[in-house]
This record gives structure tokens, sequence and C-alpha cells, in this order.
């Protein structure tokens, strides 16, 4: 009998000392709002929540790698 893994999502918002932040599980830290841009720290929980909206909106899905 084979069992999936599971599946658990790459962003998420967790509490920091005093302020909210998306954590990203593939980089293992603060996920970062563009490519060599900020960090997605030192926030409300309500900013928080809209950003990991916009950044799991924004990842490809697996069918998005097939040539145009």
């Amino acid at each position: 009998m084979k069992l999936a893994a599971p599946v658990y999502p790459r962003f998420l918002v967790r509490k920091g000392s005093t302020d909210w932040m998306v954590y990203d599980r593939k980089l293992k830290g603060p996920a970062q709002l563009e490519r060599g841009g900020r960090f997605a720290e030192k926030l409300t929980k309500e900013q928080a929540e809209r950003i990991k909206q916009a950044l799991t909106e924004a990842l490809p899905t697996p069918g998005d790698n097939a040539p145009a």
C-alpha cells in the first residue's frame, strides 16, 4: 500500500517576536516579495495574509512548464 506524501503550502503566516511575517518553506526563512527585494516581515496580520495570498497565486502551476 502506497501512501502519498502530505502536501504543505509553500507560504504561511507566522507570528514573529512582535510582528507578523510570511514564511517561505522553500527558502526556510522570510518570503521575499521579489527576487532581491525586501523580506515579508514586520507586518500586520492583515498585510501578511494579503502578501501570502499574492505570493501563492503567483506560483507557477505544474502544467505551466509546457512549451508554447
